[in-house]
């Protein structure tokens, strides 16, 4: 009679434990609206695109970023979906790039990316470019880049250039209005041993996307759960928020290197998109390598607010590889063999 209550208390244990950790993972949200209503507002049937590798959104344009193409950039008109502009060559003449780094920026008013190999950050009038009257002229302007301090992807936010890369100290480059390097307090939110210094950014890579409007930045980390949110005033850079996670990256050592167990890391958090009010992943809890084998399509997007709160899950009618988001769709990346579609989903 003892042995058969003490198994009844293991087995209360273990399901409390279980409970307790299905509401901590963080695709488990109370709310989860199935998205019935879209179309195909886009084809690349007729003029074949490259890859599209990111894309973004506002004020009624998207722009999207392509790898192997003539053109680096597609403007396409968010309501119509006609192909409004294609721009950004890669060469050494006039206006033209010798790359175009990873990612981009778009407000509203400008294209913002990086020229890596110069150290430079360019700008363009996105007016300038769709108008056919006028010649797009970049302003460039150069960053710091030391043994120490290695910026590779950025964003912009209240006057500050913000960087995921490889640092000596910190989690982020920062760089103020006056190029000046500042200092950045906030460590890795996982452990990264036996890694230090700059080996870290190298390994432990991510994305990482800003709201100027809230004057805030996410960094997302690939391969796991973990998300951390920034609050960017006048004179620093605060970290406000990181996600409960259950899954950071797992490492494997091959010969003298370090880099991430793709095998025991899960593919966690993918793709993500920001608009004024919320954030948006992709997310898948396989783990990475298996993920690959299947397809890199989902159709599960978590929504949390800017203070790092979940708000709902949506699921989507088919499955999509990237996306951005405005107030009032999703904007789906769908591939197959004979072209690249863009489906908009209503929110």
């Amino acid at each position: 009679m003892k042995m058969k209550r003490i198994l009844v208390l293991i087995a209360c244990i273990m399901l409390l434990m279980s409970c307790r950790s299905s509401m901590t993972d963080i695709d488990a949200f109370e709310v989860v609206t199935e998205i019935t209503d879209y179309d195909s507002l886009f084809s690349d049937k007729e003029t074949p695109l490259g890859v599209i590798v990111n894309l973004e959104v506002r004020n009624g344009i998207i722009v999207t970023e392509h790898g192997n193409d003539e053109y680096n950039f597609s403007f396409i008109d968010a309501s119509t979906g006609n192909l409004l502009k294609r721009w950004g060559k890669r060469g050494e003449g006039d206006n033209e790039f010798i790359d175009f780094g990873n990612g981009f920026v778009l407000t509203d008013s400008l294209l913002i990316f990086q020229e890596r190999m110069r150290k430079m950050i360019c700008s363009v009038s996105v007016t300038d470019i769709l108008d056919e009257g006028r010649a797009s002229i970049a302003t460039k302007e150069s960053y710091p880049y030391t043994v120490d301090f290695r910026p590779l992807i950025f964003n912009i936010v209240n006057g500050k250039k913000i960087f995921a890369g490889c640092f000596k100290t910190g989690r982020l480059g920062v760089i103020n209005s006056r190029n000046e390097i500042m200092e950045c307090p906030f460590e890795y939110p996982f452990s990264t041993e036996p890694l230090a210094g700059v080996m870290r950014g190298s390994v432990f890579q991510c994305k990482i996307k800003s709201n100027e409007k809230q004057r805030k930045t996410i960094v997302q980390t690939l391969a796991s759960d973990v998300f951390e949110i920034y609050q960017c005033s006048d004179t620093a850079l605060s970290r406000i928020y990181v996600s409960p996670f259950n899954n950071p990256p797992k490492l494997r050592k091959s010969g003298n290197r370090y880099g991430i167990d793709y095998d025991e890391s899960i593919a966690g958090l993918m793709k993500m998109a920001v608009s004024d009010d919320f954030i948006y992943f992709t997310y898948s809890s396989l783990r990475s390598n298996e993920k690959e084998r299947l397809g890199n399509s989902v159709n599960e997007i978590l929504c949390f607010n800017w203070n790092g709160e979940k708000v709902r899950k949506y699921l989507l009618p088919i499955p999509i590889t990237s996306f951005c988001a405005d107030k009032q769709y999703i904007y789906g990346i769908c591939n197959n063999e004979e072209e690249t579609i863009i489906y908009r989903f209503k929110l």
